[in-house]
């Protein structure tokens, strides 16, 4: 209030200053209208100036907010051993249903058996990966050995789909370095980061909480298509999932694959 009554006297000194300068006349009115004239051009930029401070705290917080909003969580379903005469079916009913695409790591003598299953997993905008032709550890195998698996699993997956695969996971997550760099430029790696344990447990809804309570940003989690509690659990893992933000993807479509981890810490070849 002290700054505002100083700038008013200021101003009637200047306009009185003016008038005595001026060889013209002046009446008073003219000189009350022109200091109420700069008096309120004074408040006015005052006004503006407070209110672009009050803004700017807010338009910061708002940004804030907007980019928040903009981050998404993104996670993978994978499921191996398959296909299961029954289960794979299952499993993509309930897929197709949650509008939830996934990833399946096929064994090869299995997939020959229902090629069918192959082009539902397809048809369910879900990715097919290989998991060896006859579910052989790959750290223990000749080179030979390793690429027969590896050629005959792909070669079963392209009869059914028309389409090589592109990512491979090999049985227990073993596999030597040796035969690793035989396949790098064909096919990329993919294990896991959650084990779901629904090959250890039969109950779902231990199966349920354990994944939910491991899962991360950009987790793959492990699951089969070759037991019934992997199609009860699947449901509520999807639910939960989703209830806490994370959107599905296939392991090919998780932005920045090469920086997910390489194995779980107890596989040690």
């Amino acid at each position: 209030m002290k700054t505002r009554k100083f700038i008013i006297l200021l101003v009637i000194i200047a306009c009185f200053c003016m008038v005595s300068a001026s060889s013209v006349p002046i009446n008073n009115l003219t000189i009350i209208n022109k200091i109420y004239s700069v008096i309120n051009d004074i408040e006015r930029d005052k006004a503006i100036l407070e209110t672009d401070k009050l803004k700017e705290p807010e338009d910061k917080e708002s940004i804030a907010n907007d980019e928040k909003t903009e981050e998404k969580k993104y996670i993978a379903l994978t499921f191996d051993d398959g296909p299961h005469p029954r289960y794979t079916s299952e499993i993509l009913s309930i897929l197709t249903e949650k509008k939830a695409p996934a990833t399946f790591f096929v064994v090869g003598n299995r997939a020959e058996l229902h090629p069918a299953l192959l082009k539902k997993i397809r048809q369910a905008d879900c990715e097919i990966g290989n998991h060896t032709h006859e579910h052989i550890d790959l750290s223990r195998v000749s080179r030979d050995e390793f690429l027969k698996q590896m050629d005959k699993c792909s070669e079963s997956i392209y009869n059914a789909t028309g389409e090589y695969p592109q990512v491979y996971r090999p049985p227990f997550g073993r596999i030597s370095k040796a035969n690793e760099k035989l396949i790098s430029d064909k096919m990329r790696k993919i294990l896991w980061t959650v084990d779901s344990q629904d090959w250890q447990t039969k109950e779902k809804d231990k199966i349920i909480k354990h994944v939910i309570k491991s899962t991360k940003n950009r987790s793959i989690i492990l699951m089969h298509d070759f037991y019934s509690q992997s199609v009860d659990a699947l449901p509520g893992i999807i639910d939960g999932l989703r209830a806490e933000g994370y959107e599905f993807v296939t392991v090919s479509e998780l932005k920045e694959l090469s920086e997910l981890p390489e194995r779980m810490e107890y596989f040690i070849n």
